[in-house]
């Protein structure tokens, strides 16, 4: 079954085509949701990416509305692949690679100001990008490899890397939490009533649990990932974790 469909996007400086990936509706309940809010398909983040930086150019743009700026017919000539674009050219399946895409979001968020909407959108992503160092951490438990998800080999050598990047991400823990005190004060500011859960689960990982029972208190409505944030809550518990997937 394809599970994606290919789209196109053209430089608005020096009009390259640039291939992109889009996935099909009726795959997006197969995605694994996680605590952060960041959603992923076999691997691939389904979140458009809105900061893009042309490979031919070098021109740095913003797709404000990508249903608009979509081309779904392939054009003729050179288009410059995904790969070539997404992330900025990081190998997202290595940690050094994440490591470059965190230096990345913290070079653009330093290089110029960004009003409120743009801002958020950045430090979402330098936020997910932490939290990429070590986002299956559940993964490096020997019961987990007991339960037979994952052969010996693949386990081990899976739970090296999750242990490297749990270092990685210690040393980043000032880093991480400044960053999530100034997206929780441009959400609060900005979009406090869109983002209440993302402002409970910004709160829990900055450990700041009586603040993040004040927020999600109010909530009445009992879904299960409300559920799992108050479990988490009264527990004390602060990782990232996984939803549903």
């Amino acid at each position: 079954m394809i599970k994606f469909e290919n789209v196109y996007f053209r430089c608005p400086k020096c009009n390259a085509i640039l291939e992109g990936k889009a996935l099909k509706p009726e795959m997006v309940n197969e995605s694994i949701l996680y605590s952060d809010g960041k959603i992923l398909y076999d691997g691939y983040n389904i979140q458009p990416q809105k900061l893009i930086i042309c490979p031919s150019c070098g021109h740095m743009y913003w797709i404000e509305n990508q249903e608009n700026c979509i081309i779904h017919e392939k054009p003729q000539g050179f288009c410059y692949t995904w790969n070539t674009w997404r992330f900025y050219g990081c190998n997202f399946s290595t940690i050094r690679g994440k490591l470059v895409l965190i230096d990345h979001y913290r070079r653009f968020l330093k290089k110029r100001s960004y009003d409120p909407k743009k801002e958020i959108y950045l430090r979402r992503l330098l936020w997910w990008a932490y939290n990429d160092l070590y986002r299956n951490h559940d993964e490096i438990s020997i019961k987990y490899w007991l339960s037979g998800k994952m052969s010996y080999g693949v386990w081990r050598k899976n739970r090296e890397k999750l242990i490297d990047g749990m270092i990685l991400f210690n040393a980043f823990e000032n880093e991480f939490q400044e960053n999530l005190k100034r997206l929780a004060e441009l959400i609060e500011k900005y979009a406090p009533d869109e983002d209440k859960l993302t402002l409970v689960e910004i709160y829990r990982e900055m450990k700041l649990f009586d603040k993040a029972n004040m927020v999600v208190s109010p909530i009445t409505r009992r879904t299960h990932y409300v559920a799992g944030l108050v479990k988490n809550l009264k527990r004390n518990k602060y990782k990232v974790y996984k939803v549903s997937g």
